[in-house]
Parts: structure tokens; sequence; C-alpha cells
């Protein structure tokens, strides 16, 4: 197998083919530089966090390094193996399975995802990293039974797209990036 590797804050992680590379595509690495501000800002007190989809594993061990219990998933097998590999030592449980199947009866304080940015089918070229359907309809359907926050990573210049979320997104921060500014969306649990 053929891996590449990067470093960030000190840890190497490694990414398999196949699987999103947070720093060829920068939105990753972007979103991770902004989870400290981001627990001192948005979600305070957070004790157990949810990455979905998390790849390579580079939010979760991020949090995890920010003291965070954090659940992480994949559908891609290949992702599961780097994460399991990239969190090792830390305070990660990486599990396989389509978005909510593992979490099933569970809750969290903070939710973060980076999701597929090409609303289309999976093809041998472009796997589910990259593209899905409907991900973003079945993240809006259920986001809120397992958390109260949720922390979306999206390209700032396709914004509209998340409508299909049906959540009342706001914009948090913009994030610069030497790509695709990556726009940083919050939502929260409507109040009962």
């Amino acid at each position: 197998m053929l891996f590449r590797t990067f470093v960030f804050e000190g840890r190497q992680f490694v990414v398999d083919w196949g699987v999103f590379h947070p720093v060829r595509h920068l939105s990753g690495i972007a979103f991770a530089e902004q989870l400290s501000y981001l627990l001192s800002s948005r979600a305070s007190g957070a004790v157990t966090a949810l990455d979905l989809g998390t790849g390579c594993g580079l939010l979760a061990a991020t949090l995890a390094r920010l003291e965070l219990s954090v659940v992480a998933t994949d559908l891609n097998n290949q992702a599961v193996a780097c994460a399991v590999h990239n969190c090792f030592g830390l305070d990660v449980d990486v599990r396989h399975g389509d978005m909510f199947a593992p979490i099933e009866g569970e809750s969290f304080d903070l939710a973060v995802v980076n999701p597929p940015f090409e609303r289309a089918h999976p093809t041998r070229r472009r796997n589910s990293a990259f593209t899905s359907p409907d991900f973003l309809e079945r993240l809006g359907a259920r986001i809120h039974e397992f958390t109260p926050t949720l922390v979306l990573g999206f390209p700032i210049d396709e914004a509209a797209t998340l409508e299909a979320t049906g959540l009342e997104l706001a914009l948090w921060r913009t994030v610069a990036t030497a790509g695709r500014d990556l726009g940083l969306f919050v939502s929260h649990r409507a109040s009962s």
C-alpha cells in the first residue's frame, strides 16, 4: 500500500490513497487549526465529541489533544484504518459504519463534520470521501438527535448547497486557504 504523510502540530499522520487528504484539499487543516478557538468560543464545557466522516482522523486527533473524548466514524474501511493508526494513544474510539449507525443511542456535546463537497454518486475515481448524493439531507435529518451543537466545514463559495441539510446553519467564520476558502458553519439544536 502507498501512504502519504503530513505533520500537524508535531504529530505525523498517514493517509492512504482513497482517503480524503486534509493537506492536499486544505479544508481539513484549516478546520483543525480552528478547533481550539471553536471550543473556547462555541462549545466551552464540551467533554465529548463526534467526528462524523473522520477520514484520516485529523479532526478527531486534534479534538482529543484538546482533552475531549472522541468517537470518530467513517464508512470507508481505508479511512477507518488510517484514523485508528493516526489516533493511536489518544482518547479516540474509531468506528466503521454508515453515518449514524455506529452511534445509535449515544449523545455528544459537539459534532464536527467536513462532509463530501460534491453532490453526486461516488464513482471509482471519486469515492465517498468526495461525493455523496444525499449526505447533507441525511445529516440534517438526524444530527441533533446526537448532539446539541454541530460545526460543519464547507467551501464558502458553495454555502447555498448547505440548504439541503434543512438545518439553521449560521456562518461562524471564514478561513482563507491557498485554495477555496472554508466556511465554518454552526447549528444548535432548537429549544423544545
